[in-house]
C-alpha cells in the first residue's frame, strides 16, 4: 500500500487556478523531493494534503484512506512542518513537545526525538528566544511526535547552519530506513539530491516531470572535465583534435560519448601538446542544472 496518493488535484483561489491535475504518490520508506520555483504550487499541494486548505477536485489518500473535508482520520499518521514552524513562543521547546503530544508518545520517546533533532541544549528555554534555525529544529521535532508514517516538510533546512543541515539530512535518511515516508521541498538542491529517491517538479501549478533520482540526473548531458595547467593552450589542443570545448569554472569540458572513447582521445591530445593535466573526471549534470533546463523549456512552452 502506498503511503500517499495524490490524484488529479485541482485547486482554485476564486477564479484563479493554482493547481492543475497534480498526481503523484509515495511508497513506504522513501523520500520524495518536491521542487520548483517560488509560487509554483508546492506549499499549496502540501497544505492540501494536511487539510490546511481545501482542494477543488481530485483525490488524496493517506495509507489507503481517502482524505476529505469531513474525514480527516488519516491525518493522525502525518507529521508536518509547512512554510515555517509555529511553536507557542511563551512555552519552552519541551513544553511545546508535550503540548503537541496526543498521548501516544512517551517521555522516553520525546527525549529521543529531542536528541535526534539536537534541541536538548535549548529545550528548556522559551521558544521566543530561539533563532530561526532553533525554531526549525523544534518544528521538525514536533512533526516527529505521535509516530507518523508520513512526514511533510516544507523547506526544513531553511535557517540551519551547514552542520545542522548535514545532521538533518542524516536524520531523514535514518527515518526513511525505519519505514517513514517523507515529502520534502527545499531550495537547497545540492542537499536534496543527496537524500531524495524520487522527484516531482512543479511549475505554474502543473507537474512537469516525475522521475526517480537516478534517471532524473542521467538524462542530462555528460561531459569530460579536464583541470589543466594552461587553460588557453589546453583549449587549443582539444579544439585541434576536433572537440567542442567549454571553459567552465577554470576547467575544460568536452562532450562525453557512448563508447567512452572521448576521455582517452582528450587525454591523448593534451599529452601530445605537452599540456600538464592536474585532474580529469566525468561530469554529469547536477540537480540544479537539470531543474533550470526543465523550467526554461516549460516556460518557453507557456509563452508560445
Amino acid at each position: 500500500m502506498k503511503t500517499l496518493e495524490v490524484k488529479s488535484l485541482d485547486k482554485f483561489f476564486g477564479r484563479k487556478q493554482a493547481l492543475y491535475d497534480v498526481s503523484f504518490d509515495i511508497e513506504p520508506g522513501t523520500i520524495l523531493g518536491l521542487i520548483g520555483p517560488n509560487g509554483a504550487g508546492k506549499s499549496t499541494i502540501m497544505k492540501s494534503i494536511v487539510g490546511l486548505t481545501n482542494y477543488s477536485s481530485g483525490l488524496i489518500k493517506i495509507n489507503g484512506e481517502v482524505l476529505t473535508t469531513n474525514k480527516r482520520k488519516s491525518l493522525k499518521n502525518v507529521g508536518s512542518m509547512i512554510e515555517s514552524p509555529a511553536p507557542y513562543l511563551n512555552l519552552t521547546g519541551r513544553q511545546n513537545l508535550k503540548l503537541f503530544n496526543d498521548g501516544s508518545t512517551t517521555d522516553e520517546e520525546i527525549q529521543q526525538i529531542m536528541e535526534e533533532t539536537q534541541i536538548v541544549e535549548f529545550a528548556d528555554k522559551k521558544a521566543k528566544k530561539y533563532s530561526l534555525g532553533m525554531k526549525q529544529r523544534l518544528g521538525i521535532a514536533i512533526s516527529l511526535l505521535n509516530h507518523p508514517k508520513l512526514l511533510i516538510l516544507d523547506e526544513p533546512m531553511n535557517g540551519l547552519d551547514p552542520q545542522s543541515t548535514h545532521d538533518l539530512r542524516d536524520l531523514l535518511v535514518k527515518l526513511a530506513k525505519r519505514g517513514i515516508s517523507i515529502l520534502i521541498s527545499s531550495h537547497l538542491l545540492d542537499e536534496l539530491s543527496r537524500i531524495a529517491d524520487y522527484y516531482v517538479v512543479i511549475n505554474h501549478g502543473k507537474v512537469i516531470k516525475k522521475a526517480d533520482s537516478a534517471s532524473f540526473l542521467s538524462e542530462g548531458p555528460k561531459t569530460i572535465k579536464f583541470e589543466v595547467a594552461d587553460l588557453e593552450a589546453g583549449k587549443a589542443a582539444l579544439q585541434s583534435a576536433g572537440f567542442e570545448v567549454t571553459v567552465y569554472d577554470k576547467n575544460l569540458e568536452i562532450p562525453d560519448n557512448e563508447d567512452s572513447t572521448a576521455m582517452n582521445a582528450g587525454l591523448s591530445a593534451l599529452n601530445q601538446a605537452g599540456i600538464g593535466i592536474i585532474n580529469v573526471s566525468r561530469n554529469q549534470i547536477d540537480l540544479e542544472e537539470s531543474l533550470l533546463k526543465l523550467l526554461t523549456d516549460d516556460n518557453n512552452k507557456e509563452e508560445k
